[in-house]
């Protein structure tokens, strides 16, 4: 038999008969107790019977909320005990046990559904109202389950606003519990009658002020004039024109209460940027350390949407600056073309770069969550380079391309399902004014997903390079591996083909960079705490000359913390290859895709 005791300010309570029930015992106690605090606690012995009744009454109420209409109760060995107070006055400690006979559930015996879904045209009608329909119609035969009836009622009237029935009356709405006779359990009677009327439409835009950034607002738009009402769309509406980044803020409303001919007018505000924005970040991790970056913008050199923009971003290994000019297209969050002019400087291990680039970007993004971002260009990059020991090189190539992208994610600071693919193709040739004849393909995989508490991250990175000349390939067109997002254990890009030689008596390691690279890892993290997980890892691969040559593995172990700013991770790596084993601490702020 189920015992629970447990006090309240004035009061010591003990619960019997609560065993195998049909529901969770540890539920019912809990709303039982819950209900007893709301009974005022007498001050003595006079009204004990009216005192008596309020707690039976309050627990009979606690078991009808889990189906138990024929339950029987009672309060026994109620007993005052007075205890003097600080001040001098006598305080009543009370103590009772609450004995109860549950009784059969009552069941749902029959449910009546009175509704014009009939007469509706059915392509019209949402699945989730037919399925909330369906629902309550399943209830019949079953015990009567008071917070699924509410919940069902509740999202009913929900979304016959979410979509566009806007005339919907639910005039009957009703659960009746009707008790038994003599030795019969109790019954209930489910009772619905409600008319959606007619599903409205979308109507036409109606921008509240004339200002600019109509026909991008416009571009963006989720829903043609006549389609069926939809209000997430309204909502995707509001988030894809502020995500343009051409607004302060854009708002789109709906207003049902000017509708014409059951087509709902969208309101939209507009508050365009000002003339010039900048944004400012900084940052650290163990590859990079410190880092600085600072953004201008110029979202509106004219009012078709053109928008200008530069980026600086400062760190000990890479420096760079960048301006581009970005024409929209037919969609300006993800169709656009854009020019691009940059320089780069990088000094990180052996590699020393001084890179000119001038590129020209048409992007198509993706419609649907499943389809490709597919991006072509032509850059053209003059880079003189210094790798290794070797003497400084000047190469020039012009590199048509194109890259497929695909991201997939559920959450942003913290992303607890998702995948990146990407892929990439440029080539070049010494007939097209590059300096020499170039291919090079490179490709990443990365999946997150949690099964339960168990969260595991998967990653790959392969690419390939064929040339007539490798010595001339640009150090940043060539492949290095290590650092925090490759063979952890290793320094960023330590890890690579490489020579063995001596300078000035001394044996010394020549990192070349690879025509090959092949990295994979696999982590797994478990929550220990309230916004912190522990994990292990291993990762494994290289940037060779030959596909799989000279395997590196990095292993170690890990926390993440689920900071306000997002996930903070450290890890402790081990990594071994053929030129050394090293013990590294990696530092990585971020969602991890």
């Amino acid at each position: 038999m189920l015992f629970a005791q447990f006090a309240l300010s004035q009061a010591s309570i003990e619960i019997k008969g609560l065993d195998n029930l049909q529901v969770d015992s540890k539920d019912l106690q809990n709303n039982i107790r819950l209900l007893l605090r709301e009974v005022q606690t007498p001050l003595g012995r006079i009204n004990q019977d009216k005192y008596s009744e309020s707690l039976i009454k309050q627990v009979q109420k606690a078991l009808q909320a889990f189906s138990y209409y024929d339950a029987n109760v009672s309060i026994n060995e109620l007993t005052f005990i007075n205890t003097p107070t600080e001040d001098g006055r006598n305080a009543s400690q009370i103590s009772y046990q609450v004995l109860v006979e549950p009784g059969n559930m009552a069941m749902v015996e029959n449910v009546v559904l009175i509704n014009d879904l009939a007469q509706i045209e059915q392509i019209s009608i949402p699945k989730e109202i037919k399925d909330l329909v369906s629902q309550a119609a399943q209830m019949q035969g079953k015990p009567v389950d008071h917070k699924k009836y509410e919940d069902l009622k509740n999202r009913l009237k929900t979304f016959t606003l979410l979509y566009g029935y806007f005339d919907f009356n639910f005039v009957v709405h009703k659960l009746i519990v009707q008790p038994g006779e003599e030795g019969e359990s109790s019954a209930a009677i489910i009772h619905w009658i409600f008319y959606l009327g007619k599903r409205y439409a979308f109507g036409e835009l109606d921008f509240i002020e004339q200002t600019r950034g109509q026909e991008i607002a416009k571009q963006v738009q989720p829903f043609k004039a006549g389609e069926y009402f939809n209000q997430s769309k309204v909502g995707d509406f509001s988030i894809d024109m502020q995500s343009t980044n051409y607004f302060t803020s854009a708002i789109a409303r709906a207003n049902a209460q000017n509708a014409v001919n059951y087509a709902v007018p969208i309101e939209v505000i507009l508050d365009p940027k000002p003339k010039d924005t900048f944004e400012y970040g900084v940052g650290v991790s163990t590859d990079t350390g410190p880092r600085f970056t600072v953004d201008w913008s110029r979202p509106w050199v004219n009012l078709d949407g053109h928008s200008l923009g530069a980026t600086l971003y400062v760190s000990n290994p890479r420096k760079a600056i960048q301006v581009n000019y970005r024409i929209p297209k037919a969609n300006p969050l993800n169709d656009f073309l854009n020019y691009q002019i940059g320089y780069r400087q990088i000094t990180e291990n052996q590699t020393q770069s001084d890179t000119f680039s001038l590129g020209v970007q048409r992007q198509w993004g993706a419609v649907e969550e499943d389809e490709w971002d597919k991006i072509a260009f032509i850059k053209y990059e003059r880079e003189s380079f210094t790798q290794g020991l070797s003497e400084q090189e000047t190469t020039q190539l012009l590199l048509p391309g194109f890259t497929y992208t695909r991201t997939r994610k559920q959450g942003d600071l913290f992303v607890n399902w998702g995948d990146l693919q990407q892929i990439t193709i440029e080539g070049g040739s010494k007939s097209l004014l590059s300096d020499i004849d170039f291919f090079k393909v490179s490709a990443r995989t990365k999946w997150i997903r949690e099964f339960g508490k168990h969260r595991i991250l998967l990653r790959a990175d392969a690419g390939a390079i064929s040339t007539n000349d490798f010595d001339r390939v640009p150090s940043t067109q060539r492949f290095f591996a290590g650092g925090d997002q490759s063979i952890r254990g290793f320094g960023l890009n330590e890890v690579s083909s490489f020579k063995r030689i001596i300078v000035d008596g001394k044996p010394q390691i020549e990192l070349l960079g690879g025509k090959f690279l092949a990295v994979a890892s696999a982590e797994y993290a478990y929550p220990v705490a309230e916004n912190w997980r522990v994990a292990t890892f291993v990762d494994a691969g290289n940037a060779s000359d030959k596909p799989l040559k000279d395997t590196a593995v990095g292993f170690g172990v890990g926390v993440h913390w689920l900071s306000p700013i997002g996930t903070v991770r450290i890890y402790g790596a081990r990594g071994i290859s053929d030129i050394e084993k090293t013990f590294r601490l990696h530092l990585v702020i971020g969602p991890g895709l």
